[in-house]
């Protein structure tokens, strides 16, 4: 499981995270497990037992997620994306898996972002300008009335909304 190793640079997302969090009292939707996103939205859930459902299809990421099942949070390994339902009227949906689009070569990130604009927040992990090619998150953005860019940290965040103004918004 080389790839679970511990960089914190991976864990940039975890300021917009912190920040949502109290901001919302709905389900969490977690597209991708992460070893600081799902350690931390888990606990962060823990004390209300706020719905917190994490999907992964990598095998090895789900053994290593299973840890974290409770009443109050699901993890599903997966094999087709585009079978999920994440129709829920998700406080948080939080995309950050690495599965390929269908053309291989890129990531599909903004296909289960596109099917998400109901969520109150959606959170896209790795939106600098750099990964433009391998994320397409510039296909979406016209979906969400309101986006903030987090670049405090690198991997820079992004944060989409049809519900909330997000000119105020800061980290």
């Amino acid at each position: 499981m080389r790839n679970l190793r511990n960089v914190p640079r991976r864990g940039s997302h975890l300021p917009v995270l912190m920040k949502l969090f109290p901001m919302t009292t709905g389900p969490i939707l977690e597209l991708g497990y992460g070893v600081y996103s799902t350690i931390y939205l888990h606990w962060a859930c823990y004390v209300t037992k706020r719905r917190l459902v994490t999907y992964e299809d990598n095998p090895d990421f789900y053994r290593f997620a299973l840890q974290f099942r409770s009443d109050y949070h699901e993890v599903y390994c997966i094999s087709d994306w585009d079978a999920i339902d994440i129709s829920e009227p998700w406080s948080i949906a939080f995309i950050d898996h690495g599965a390929k689009a269908p053309n291989g070569r890129t990531f599909r990130r903004y296909i289960e972002i596109s099917r998400l604009t109901h969520a109150q927040y959606v959170v896209a992990h790795d939106a600098e300008n750099s990964s433009a090619r391998n994320y397409k998150y510039h296909r979406i953005y016209p979906l969400f009335k309101y986006k903030y860019k987090y670049g405090g940290a690198s991997p820079h965040t992004v944060v989409l909304s049809n519900t909330h103004d997000l000119s105020e918004f800061t980290v």
